[in-house]
């Protein structure tokens, strides 16, 4: 089962969109009031710009030449401030892989090409959120070396 990685292009919209249908649906469900349930064909614009946006790194996972999964992540750049230092980092917004694809190397695949984007550009530092409520996602980040570093709350009124 070759795991092979390559950058997406603008031709890729549609199938990004849809690998994000699957992640999407995860999220609508733990959180209907936030998200919205995925509409494939209505991310298809949305993805296309992400790709289009030099600053995005948007990375396609095929296994046996069928697309497994994506991520979406991009360079930011922090300028320093009273508070803090200036830093650089590739911040992940986005991961996912197809349920029939999980546990076998795809997620994995797809972190080191941002790692390998990250060492190529000299930025030693990789950031991400993970929602509290999905333990499969937070232990796979964990497994590759992420920890958690911020705290985020909430309240509803």
């Amino acid at each position: 089962m070759p795991i092979t990685v390559r950058r997406a292009a603008s031709s890729d919209a549609e199938l990004l969109s849809s690998l994000n249908a699957e992640v999407q649906a995860i999220h609508a469900a733990a959180l209907p009031w936030w998200f919205k349930p995925p509409e494939p064909q209505a991310g298809v614009p949305a993805m296309t710009g992400l790709v289009n946006n030099p600053h995005n790194l948007v990375f396609v996972a095929e296994v046996d030449a069928e697309p497994a999964g994506y991520v979406y992540a991009s360079v930011t750049h922090h300028v320093e401030n009273p508070w803090r230092h200036a830093y650089e980092m590739i911040y992940v917004h986005q991961i996912g892989v197809r349920a029939a694809k999980r546990r076998r190397g795809v997620g994995a695949a797809l972190i080191a090409a941002v790692r390998a984007e990250a060492a190529s550009r000299n930025v030693a530092l990789l950031g991400l959120d993970v929602w509290s409520f999905n333990a499969g996602a937070r232990a796979f980040f964990q497994s590759q070396g992420f920890a958690p570093y911020n705290e985020r709350l909430w309240a509803r009124t």
